[in-house]
């Protein structure tokens, strides 16, 4: 059995309160109370489990900015003359990320659900804008960055 697996079972034969406490614990950054839930609820957790437990009712952490811009902008090099700026079109497969040049633009990619998916925690965006909007917010502000130029979003944002 993996510790993964281990972990699993460990943590569904807790008792529910004891589940929604070190829970309640995690979410407030509180480590450490949440291990000695774990280890007060069940005294055969130990450092490497407890970890592990922890571990996985954590939320994945946020993508690296620099790793995901760096193969959109490596689709620069095909674009004639300078990159002004990368902007935001919402099309019909989701939102494009634009180059746009003194000679046109170009596709640099396009948001979909399921690039959303992978660039959101579940509940984001917070701010009621539909996934995809957001996840190419933030995706398009990335790869701005690391061009150096402007980014603008959906409605010049």
């Amino acid at each position: 059995m993996t510790d993964r697996a281990a972990a699993a079972v460990r943590w569904a034969a807790l008792p529910a309160e004891v589940r929604e406490r070190v829970d309640a614990e995690l979410d407030q950054g509180r480590y450490a109370s949440a291990f000695r839930l774990l280890r007060e609820a069940d005294g055969g957790i130990g450092i490497p489990l407890g970890r592990t437990i922890i571990e996985g009712r954590l939320p994945p952490a946020p993508p690296d900015p620099l790793a995901d811009a760096e193969p959109l902008t490596g689709r620069v090099t095909g674009v004639d003359g300078p990159v002004l700026a990368v902007e935001a079109v919402r099309s019909a497969e989701g939102v494009d990320l634009l180059l746009t040049g003194a000679d046109g633009t170009q596709v640099l990619t396009v948001v979909d659900a399921a690039t959303a998916a992978r660039y959101l925690r579940p509940g984001e965006p917070a701010d009621g804008r539909p996934p995809v909007e957001a996840a190419a917010d933030w995706l398009g502000r990335q790869a701005a960055a690391a061009l150096g130029v402007p980014f603008r979003g959906i409605g010049g944002g």
